[in-house]
């Protein structure tokens, strides 16, 4: 399963390498070692790039079980606050405007303080560590623990206040491809090249920015910035993720056919945590930039020249990096649903199951394999589920008892196992400062069986 997909990775090592540029009576000095590895215009000085991180869920349905990958950790782990300590917290904080992208700052600055001791020289993975801690308790995330409803203007905010400026992607060209369908699975996979190869990638909406096999990143000499495990673990389902490595890199060019798309930034993961044995992920970074139209009755793709969303199809409302819409789950709603190409089944959260008064309780176990180890789910039936007049009977779908969707405040996940009875023709509207598109559109026509 995909979720989260979401939140900011990348902008956050923007932002903070900002906010160290315009804090730096603070002596934020430290900042220079976490942003070395890329730049970017911040008012009149260079900064890094930021690696933004995707937020990916994968469900697989089978018989006996579902996969599950959630990383929706969109890009929240840059956001460090690299901060030469000692000589910081000897300080008082100077005078911040006192605008809400002011006050975001403040805190911000005060949260990092707090959680570093005068005492200590931290090392600057621990300084990493506590930064991205830090945005996503202050920026991101409500006293609930649930992700804001403003999460996106509070980061432009702190954007704002800070006069940074985020690197922009860049596509050009089409594409039309054959698709493979995944062993056991639903979802898609499109040959990608990336790195002067040519890989498979699945395709997948729900992830907001792209993933990459890391044993990739390594032989083409990718820098990376790690995630800390605990962070990770906000977002995605698995019980352990002590033993996943995963990192932020500045991409390469990724290219399907004559469809290019450069400057993106994206999250390394071993394969192992990667669904179908795939070599990576194509997110919704990339596919913002064109019309994409799925045919899965001829397994085909095609990359179009972008247009604008249109009138009397599906509305998409984009949320920290991926597009959700509003659905009915046998005629009761509607839900906000994320729609994603990247998962098998359709997903609801322990919330909504209970408003719907489903028998979760006599439902079957079965075991969901995410990004960081087993979670248990119970395995349904739903009589009907609908996205406006597009209407599927008796899906099979999963019940979710981890907080994943909740904390980013979606109601569950539309997967494969609705979208493939559609040849689906899905457009992106402008993006925002944060580069995620805001709206967007989905044409859904039934598919010959």
């Amino acid at each position: 399963m995909k979720l989260f997909q979401t939140i900011l990775t990348g902008i956050l090592l923007a932002t903070i390498c900002g906010v160290a540029d315009a804090t730096a009576r603070h002596k934020f000095v430290g900042w220079r070692s976490l942003c070395a590895a890329h730049s970017y215009p911040v008012g009149n000085r260079t900064l890094p790039q930021p690696s933004l991180i995707k937020n990916t869920q994968f469900a697989a349905t089978s018989a006996s079980r579902q996969d599950l990958t959630a990383v929706n950790y969109r890009n929240i782990s840059r956001l460090a606050l690299t901060l030469e300590t000692s000589e910081f917290l000897a300080q008082q904080p100077a005078a911040i405007p006192s605008d809400s992208g002011g006050e975001i700052l403040q805190q911000l600055t005060e949260c990092v303080a707090g959680k570093i001791p005068n005492s200590q020289q931290p090392t600057l993975e621990a300084i990493q560590a506590v930064s991205m801690e830090c945005v996503l308790r202050v920026v991101i995330l409500g006293l609930d623990g649930k992700v804001r409803p403003d999460a996106n203007s509070r980061m432009i905010a702190l954007l704002k206040v800070t006069g940074t400026t985020l690197p922009k992607s860049s596509s050009q060209g089409q594409a039309s491809v054959k698709l493979t369908q995944v062993a056991d699975s639903q979802v898609f996979a499109v040959p990608v090249t990336f790195g002067g190869q040519q890989r498979n990638f699945l395709l997948d909406t729900g992830a907001s920015n792209s993933i990459v096999d890391s044993q990739i990143t390594q032989q083409l000499g990718l820098a990376g910035t790690p995630i800390p495990s605990d962070i990770l673990a906000y977002f995605v389902v698995g019980n352990d993720c002590s033993k996943v490595n995963a990192t932020l890199h500045s991409l390469p060019p990724l290219a399907v056919e004559a469809a290019k798309v450069e400057g993106l930034n994206g999250m390394g993961l071993p394969q192992t945590s990667i669904p179908g044995n795939a070599s990576g992920v194509l997110g919704l970074d990339f596919l913002k930039g064109f019309d994409v139209v799925v045919n899965p009755q001829s397994m085909q793709l095609q990359l179009l020249p972008p247009s604008n969303p249109v009138a009397g199809a599906i509305p998409l409302v984009g949320k920290l990096g991926v597009m959700t819409a509003q659905a009915k789950i046998n005629g009761q709603g509607p839900f906000t649903f994320l729609l994603d190409t990247g998962a098998d089944a359709i997903v609801l959260s322990q919330r909504v199951a209970n408003s719907l008064s489903l028998d979760v309780a006599n439902a079957k176990t079965v075991e969901v394999r995410g990004f960081c180890g087993n979670e248990i789910a119970k395995k349904i039936k739903l009589g009907r589920v609908s996205l406006q007049k597009h209407e599927v009977t008796e899906l099979d779908g999963v019940v979710l008892e981890n907080k994943v969707l909740d904390l980013l405040g979606v109601d569950g996940i539309v997967g494969q196992n609705f979208l493939t009875r559609y040849q689906q023709h899905w457009r992106f509207g402008k993006v925002n400062e944060l580069g995620f598109p805001e709206e967007g559109s989905l044409v859904l026509k039934h598919t010959k069986n």
